[in-house]
């Protein structure tokens, strides 16, 4: 048999074992490529394999890789979850690891990243590109091209040949040629995951996989809704008596009582070089929109590394531009020591690309509102979960 009729045989055989993978494959076109630079690759609605790559494959790892490359897409990376600028080789790499470490066995098909590299693991994809792409680029820096060996210090003990890295990152680029943001390929996607769990089938999918897998389906929720819950939760209000309304209890005899919303939000964007023109016209889409929710006054800082505004700019109605200073590095601690600074603040809403250092909260101070808004392209979900509901600003 070819190695496509094998491929044709296998994804038959998961139309009754494995449900959710057979419906993500049949949402993509599996094509033969004989002139790309790795075994299989996705993207753009198609699933291409190599099969002079593949020839030396028993039944069992032909599975294994097809399975693989299939994870990949229900967990979205060829068509969501892309940093600014993007260096594809790397991201590839990223899901590597991420598929090395919620499948047995990927060792045995090709896909651990070199040993050149030493990050820590059971990180989220986009932790994983930060760390990788950080010591690739000082890799190559240091690397003379001529496959001399290389001993830096780096986070963790990174040492092999330069060669080794060359040829792991052109086979990376080539397996992710095919990646652009897609969100109807990701709502396809999506939908096949929400019938997995409606029925509860998700075959070989379980534990800690089916968790990741159901956690990216977080970009598919309500912007309206997660704004108007977080709204609910930092809504203050003041209470005046009246005799236009009548007591509950007491009727006109006593003075009833109205409430008037005081809400005093502070929204931090992010204005550095990661974050493109585009996003930053987005995010004051995003300002607008709370105003159209109910909230009384807004102060806007901007902040790279540090706050780049000289005070916060009060808003109470809403704006059709403000200033941008900044555009350099990101930290987020600045705004949140502001925020902690500040008592007048209700809640504090960050729009940004996500890619930073995670912040620490004051140990001896109550805990306060903080959601996160991320751009399309922006990553570390999972990290900044914790501190509050993320969402992002692709439904606008």
């Amino acid at each position: 048999m070819t190695v496509g009729e094998r491929i044709k045989t296998i994804s038959q055989d998961w139309f009754l074992t494995e449900p959710l993978i057979f419906a993500v494959l049949c949402t993509h076109a599996l094509k033969r490529n004989d002139n790309m630079g790795c075994d299989m690759r996705c993207g753009k609605g198609l699933i291409e394999y190599n099969p002079e790559r593949l020839e030396g494959f028993d039944d069992n790892q032909l599975a294994l890789r097809l399975k693989a490359e299939v994870v990949r897409i229900i967990l979205k990376h060829p068509y969501q979850r892309q940093p600014y600028n993007p260096r594809r080789d790397v991201m590839r790499l990223s899901s590597d690891l991420t598929l090395c470490d919620n499948l047995d066995g990927m060792d045995t098909i090709g896909l651990e990243p070199p040993t050149i590299f030493d990050i820590p693991r059971d990180q989220a994809f986009e932790q994983y590109y930060s760390l990788m792409a950080g010591q690739v680029m000082q890799l190559e820096e240091n690397a003379d091209g001529d496959g001399v060996p290389l001993d830096m210090d780096l986070p963790g003990k990174v040492s092999g040949d330069s060669n080794d890295l060359t040829d792991s990152l052109l086979d990376a680029d080539a397996g992710a040629s095919l990646w652009e943001e897609d969100e109807l390929m990701s709502e396809k996607v999506n939908h096949e995951i929400e019938t997995a769990q409606r029925t509860n089938q998700w075959g070989s999918l379980g534990g800690d996989l089916k968790a990741l897998i159901e956690s990216t389906l977080i970009s598919k929720q309500n912007f309206r809704a997660i704004l108007s819950q977080f709204r609910a939760s930092i809504l203050s209000t003041k209470r005046h008596l009246t005799r236009m309304r009548p007591n509950r209890r007491y009727g006109f005899d006593a003075m009833g009582s109205q409430y008037a919303y005081s809400t005093h939000l502070l929204v931090a964007v992010d204005v550095s070089g990661s974050v493109p023109d585009e996003d930053i016209k987005k995010f004051l889409a995003v300002i607008n929109r709370f105003f159209k929710q109910g909230i009384e006054r807004i102060d806007v800082i901007e902040f790279d590394s540090k706050i780049t505004t000289e005070k916060p700019i009060s808003l109470k109605q809403a704006t059709g531009s403000i200033r941008v200073t900044g555009r350099g590095g990101t930290n987020f601690q600045p705004a949140i020591d502001f925020y902690y600074e500040h008592e007048e603040y209700d809640g504090l809403v960050f729009l940004t690309d996500g890619y930073a250092a995670m912040p620490k909260l004051p140990d001896d101070k109550r805990h306060k509102p903080l959601a996160w808004i991320l751009t399309t392209q922006g990553g570390n979900e999972e990290n900044l979960k914790p501190f509050g509901p993320v969402v992002r600003i692709a439904g606008l």
